[in-house]
């Protein structure tokens, strides 16, 4: 009988030492997560993923003699409005892939326009326009080259054409589902002059909580979209966590970061109605929000604009808008 009662002792003595050694943990870890910046904290509690695949799908555009802008599912994922190639330029769309299924893809074709003194109303059949879709699993090892081409497209260009737009399909398969804006409610069925200044009041905010260097407020406003990209994109890769954390750390310790006037602005409206933004009428194919921030390379420091792209959405039963992507 002792023996069992001093075991027993022992047994609950023991149970309450692990007790207070978690919990002292949890208190220190507490204590740390404290400690770090709110930025450091946006991806705190993400944990690894056990999906058997990571697929990660990218675009790549060739052009020559027009500029262009690619969108997968109606919302914007690249713009070019230089008169020179890229190469290398793949880009990530796996955030605009909210599920497996069919996805639509839209390209859209300009006319160079005015380049030194000579002016290019119309895209002809001597110019050319290609689009690779490809992809690659994240859990495999990567090697130059190493990847599947999902679908390519060449665009079937005549002469004298003031415009060119073509939307098409491809199937992708992903092992997350996310919200993103399939539920938000359809921006363009409201009134659109309150719509508009609901809109301003926000950039306002936003340019304020920068202004600021309010990182809490502005991790708030940000959680949404970037619990989603890190998810889609990085599934939740630590490393390319911490480069994107370093980046908007930097952004918020910049020396200068100064919030422009809007741009002469026009409401766009992507996500078949669902997502809004301002872009510029001033700049082509830029937001309408810019900042001035500095930079540095080997030949010292300058300053540089940094346009920001905002895609607001309503969520369902909300009257607010937030930033989705």
């Amino acid at each position: 009988m002792v023996m069992r009662v001093q075991i027993a002792i022992s047994y609950w003595a023991t149970v309450l030492l692990s007790v207070f050694v978690f919990c002292g943990s949890c208190a220190q870890d507490h204590k740390n997560n404290n400690m770090k910046r709110p930025i450091e904290r946006l991806y705190s509690n993400v944990e690894s993923l056990d999906y058997t695949t990571m697929p990660q799908y990218f675009i790549e555009g060739y052009q020559s003699g027009c500029f262009y802008e690619v969108y997968i599912n109606d919302v914007l994922v690249f713009k070019h409005y230089k008169n020179v190639g890229l190469m290398n330029h793949a880009i990530s769309i796996n955030d605009m892939i909210l599920q497996s299924g069919l996805q639509e893809v839209t390209i859209k074709l300009f006319p160079l326009g005015k380049i030194d003194d000579k002016e290019y109303t119309t895209i002809d059949a001597n110019d050319s326009f290609r689009l690779k879709i490809f992809k690659r699993d994240k859990k495999q090892p990567y090697e130059a080259g190493d990847y599947d081409i999902v679908k390519e497209y060449y665009a079937p260009l005549t002469n004298g054409l003031p415009y060119y737009e073509e939307t098409f399909t491809f199937e992708a398969e992903v092992p997350y589902q996310l919200k993103g804006w399939s539920e938000s409610q359809v921006l363009t069925e409201m009134d659109q002059k309150e719509l508009e200044q609901e809109i301003l009041a926000f950039y306002k905010e936003y340019g304020q909580i920068l202004e600021n260097r309010d990182e809490e407020k502005w991790v708030n406003f940000v959680m949404k979209r970037e619990k989603e990209r890190v998810h889609s994109i990085d599934y939740f890769d630590k490393e390319n966590i911490n480069k994107r954390t370093t980046e908007y750390i930097h952004a918020f310790d910049n020396e200068i970061l100064e919030v422009q006037p809007l741009d002469p602005y026009k409401m766009t409206f992507y996500g078949n109605g669902r997502l809004v933004t301002l872009r510029s009428l001033k700049k082509t194919g830029k937001s309408a929000f810019f900042t001035i921030e500095q930079d540095e390379d080997e030949n010292g420091k300058y300053k540089v604009y940094q346009f920001y792209y905002l895609f607001l959405h309503k969520p369902k039963g909300s009257n607010k808008l937030e930033i989705i992507r």
